[in-house]
């Protein structure tokens, strides 16, 4: 189960409730167990986390002089400088995610978070008509406007994305920890190979947060192996097997031994970087009827950064909307 889908899985009885005394979860990081708990229950064990990151080309930054932007202020001021010095008019700034699919729903959160507000408040109700939401998507909106974000963008899944940094067209690029290992591939495949690094997200009004990522294993109501699927989970959850398949693919792990392993940090120096984004990322909205939630948030964003609505007028009938889907 992607992270989202704990609340629903979980209150439509789909999934079963791992018994404490078989799935303990104190190796894990709390982030990770938090997203597999629905009402203090545990309905699935954490496999791979995931935290946003920001990928920037390191050789352009030192070639000017720059250091990783904390802001999109900074990251516009430093895409300024570069751009005009390389007279590369390919070279973009900066893109995330914002085809209109569940990655829109992570970029407008981090937007939100990044600019100091929420989606939906500790006290689980709706809280997305606010200036600081407003300025969140309103920045996103300006930056397709003004070229900062390119056109294509509004297409955009990770793999295009991925795609656009490893051919050397954008500056700096908002994506997961998997991006890390194909990036550096010396196969051809990627121009930008030992040229770029990674940093935390920059935010908008203050420090940016990633909306929490990941995968849980859980077993089905209807299972007819449920024994076989219990020895499948532990199995996973052995630091020796976490280690195996970060080392495999640079996702990251929900062990949190796995980030101090010595050849884990040695092949992947960005774990400690990974490993703050997952710990103070947030949760997108835990909603029984998710689908139906991030679907009104994709709606009101991609609709926004299109110039078809204005982000207030998008997030006062998003607010209207949520309100109604989140009980």
């Amino acid at each position: 189960m992607d992270v989202v889908w704990t609340a629903e899985f979980a209150a439509k009885g789909q999934v079963e409730a791992l018994p404490p005394d078989q799935f303990p979860t104190d190796s894990f990081l709390k982030a990770t167990v938090d997203s597999a708990t629905y009402f203090n229950k545990l309905y699935g064990y954490p496999y791979t986390s995931d935290g946003g990151l920001l990928y920037y080309r390191k050789d352009l930054l030192d070639k000017y002089g720059l250091k990783p932007p904390t802001s999109f202020d900074e990251m516009k001021a430093a895409c300024d400088k570069i751009t005009a010095g390389e007279k590369d008019s390919a070279l973009g700034c900066f893109a995330g995610q914002y085809n209109k699919y569940e990655g829109l729903t992570v970029n407008f959160d981090e937007a939100v978070h990044g600019a100091g507000g929420v989606i939906v408040g500790e006290d689980g109700k709706p809280n997305v008509a606010t200036p600081e939401a407003t300025k969140g998507l309103q920045t996103l909106t300006d930056w397709f406007k003004d070229g900062h974000i390119p056109k294509a963008a509004i297409t955009w899944q990770e793999e295009q994305g991925r795609k656009a940094f490893q051919d050397g067209k954008l500056i700096f690029h908002r994506n997961w920890g998997y991006v890390y290992n194909l990036a550096n591939k010396t196969d051809g495949s990627s121009k930008v190979a030992g040229k770029f690094d990674v940093a935390p997200l920059p935010g908008i009004t203050q420090p940016g947060v990633s909306s929490l990522g990941g995968h849980n294993y859980a077993i089905a109501k209807y299972a007819e192996n449920k024994g076989t699927a219990v020895d499948f989970l532990k199995f996973n959850a052995l630091p020796e097997n976490q280690k195996s398949n970060t080392l495999a693919t640079s996702n990251s792990p929900t062990v949190t031994s796995v980030y101090s392993d010595p050849d884990v940090v040695k092949k992947f120096p960005f774990m400690p970087t990974q490993l703050k984004s997952i710990e103070t990322a947030k949760p997108r909205p835990k909603a029984v009827e998710y689908g139906d939630v991030t679907l009104a948030i994709q709606d009101a964003a991609y609709g926004a950064l299109q110039g078809q609505t204005q982000p207030d007028a998008a997030l006062q009938a998003l607010q209207a909307k949520l309100q109604t889907l989140i009980k």
